[in-house]
């Protein structure tokens, strides 16, 4: 049978796990077996799944954590960039949303409810990559005349779960004596562990401090209260990034960037 890989940088993601679901329905439905890695956030690890994957599959599907693509596959091999664009020399298609757009809009959205202390928390990266969610955080506040302050950006170093790493990273910055007044986390779970961090220091979610998460999985209806979140769109992401490497496979022209539009799922953490 045909064999597609995929490379995701957790498997312990409600995001990538439904971009792996989406993509193998896709997959399954014209008989083509989906073989997936998770790289477990590790850039060598993730080098040697390409390597491998190559040898096995007709085609790989990466979200990637690497800041740069070199050699780890031949030139002509059919490869496509999900969610994430490490830079390459060869032109790699890709497949996501606009992040940019979509952090500035929840930033926008965040400051029209009366935030100005707003940190953000874009999430961990096996290696360093321009992220574009930061372009946007900034580029919110300064139209809105509020300072960008990096110290406000808190990366996780992605050694436990996004829940305990986002909490101490939250506590900590309060424990500094920053004000905190909005919250903007890189999926609905470390939202969790936003709101977990603030009630060791008795704030509480709306009322001192408004959250918006990514994903909009159904964690962020399960949290008390319900979290406001930016909806990727993973299936739409999966079925265009299996039609374009599909296309690849045939050696037929496929756009450089494909975008999927996001939305913004109001609920009550931004009341």
């Amino acid at each position: 049978m045909r064999k597609i890989g995929m490379i995701v940088p957790t498997a312990d993601n409600s995001f990538f796990s439904s971009l792996i679901h989406q993509a193998e329905k896709c997959l399954s439905e014209q008989g083509i077996i989906l073989m997936v890695a998770d790289s477990a956030n590790s850039a060598e690890r993730e080098k040697e799944v390409l390597q491998e994957f190559a040898s096995l599959c007709e085609g790989i599907l990466d979200v990637s954590g690497l800041s740069e693509l070199k050699d780890e596959v031949a030139e002509d091999y059919p490869l496509v960039f999900v969610d994430r664009k490490p830079l390459s020399e060869r032109e790699i298609p890709w497949v996501g949303n606009d992040d940019s757009l979509a952090m500035e809009e929840a930033t926008a959205f965040l400051i029209e409810k009366g935030c100005e202390s707003i940190l953000l928390m874009p999430g961990f990266i096996a290696e360093h990559q321009n992220n574009p969610r930061v372009i946007g955080y900034r580029k919110a506040l300064e139209e809105n005349g509020l300072i960008f302050d990096p110290s406000y950006i808190l990366n996780r170093k992605g050694v436990s779960s996004s829940e305990e790493e986002t909490a101490e990273l939250v506590l900590s910055c309060i424990k500094e004596g920053r004000k905190i007044d909005g919250i903007i986390t890189s999926s609905d779970r470390a939202a969790f562990g936003a709101v977990k961090g603030l009630g060791r220091v008795g704030k509480y979610v709306p009322e001192d401090v408004k959250l918006i998460s990514f994903d909009n999985s159904p964690y962020s209806l399960m949290a008390s209260p319900s979290v406001t979140s930016i909806d990727r769109n993973s299936r739409k992401i999966a079925e265009e990034a299996c039609k374009v490497l599909l296309a690849v496979i045939d050696k037929k022209q496929v756009p450089k960037e494909t975008l999927v539009p996001v939305s913004l799922v109001k609920r009550d953490s931004t009341r």
